[in-house]
């Protein structure tokens, strides 16, 4: 299942691959009971898709869902932020910088990869710090998915610097407990992916509606 995901996230299995059990199971040395049961679980995240007499494959995203996804990303981490700048404000303003850090030292090698890890690490220290089980748990079963999204995003033209820097921006907006700050950051930071993927033309991992 671990393989799967990382795979997935990174890019390595694109949106709509067609995913074989056979070849899963054969690549991995396992039966394919395992297989199954991993397609399973990934299918619950919303990474697979699977359909009767068709198998597997890789998610894809109307343009619908990816409008819902950004409403999911903007309410449930608003709501999170506060919590975390009431309870932990400086946990959650040490760890940001640290990631900001590390997020411009991968931007300045290269290193896309490594990149978007951290950017995904950055958004869970919220729910880290907000310390609500609940909160936590509804962000991880689809932080997969918002993973995926931001790997299919980071090839467009000037999108990791334009993202270092509203990270960046967040990350000082923190370390000043400045939420009326952070909440304009984190709605024009989500609403970014939301327009960008508006205007994608359909055929690359986005579908009609």
């Amino acid at each position: 299942m671990e393989h799967l995901r990382e795979r997935i996230v990174d890019g390595t299995l694109a949106m709509g691959a067609a995913l074989s059990e056979r070849r899963i199971s054969e690549e991995l040395g396992v039966s394919k009971s395992p297989v199954r049961e991993a397609l399973a679980q990934l299918r619950d995240e919303g990474l697979v898709l699977i359909e009767p007499q068709k198998g597997a494959r890789v998610f894809t995203l109307s343009k619908t869902e990816v409008e819902q996804i950004c409403d999911f990303r903007q309410a449930i981490e608003a709501a999170a932020f506060e919590l975390a700048l009431k309870r932990n404000p400086d946990s959650l303003a040490e760890e940001m910088a640290s990631t900001v850090q590390q997020m411009r030292d991968a931007q300045e090698r290269g290193d896309t990869r490594r990149y978007l890890a951290l950017d995904t690490v950055f958004h869970q220290l919220i729910f880290k710090y907000a310390g609500n089980d609940y909160l936590a748990a509804s962000y991880a079963r689809f932080v997969g998915k918002i993973a995926a999204l931001r790997t299919h995003l980071s090839d467009l033209p000037q999108h990791t610097e334009l993202s270092f820097e509203e990270h960046r921006s967040l990350a000082q907006a923190v370390q000043k407990r400045d939420m009326k700050t952070i909440k304009t950051l984190l709605m024009d930071h989500i609403d970014r992916t939301r327009q960008t993927y508006s205007n994608l033309p359909n055929g690359v991992g986005v579908t009609s509606p």
